[in-house]
């Protein structure tokens, strides 16, 4: 099932809310053999952040050292493209991430 860009739009109406907040890294972990969707960003750390809204989100976090992997480590949630349908001719998907402060 296609999805037009129209549909895909009305669905991510919140995303400009979640984007820029700021919190702290509760939890990590590093994936190392993920789906192979994702391989080519193996290993890669996914966090559990608490942000200012109270607010808890599951995030890859992306631009990270070792030394940003540590329970009460400052983030920023950012907005980063995922992946392009159809070869690079298609549609854009774009998901938010967290980024270390």
């Amino acid at each position: 099932m296609k999805i037009t860009p129209v549909k895909l739009w009305r669905r991510q109406k919140k995303v400009s809310s979640q984007i820029g907040k700021k919190g702290k890294i509760i939890a990590w972990t590093i994936i190392r053999i993920p789906s192979k969707e994702f391989t080519s960003q193996a290993p890669y750390p996914v966090i559990i952040a608490s942000l200012e809204s109270k607010e808890k989100m599951i995030l890859q976090l992306v631009d990270w050292k070792m030394e940003d992997l540590k329970i009460g480590r400052e983030i920023m949630t950012v907005l980063r493209r995922l992946f392009t349908e159809d070869g690079g001719d298609g549609i854009i998907h774009y998901v938010i991430k967290g980024k270390p402060l």
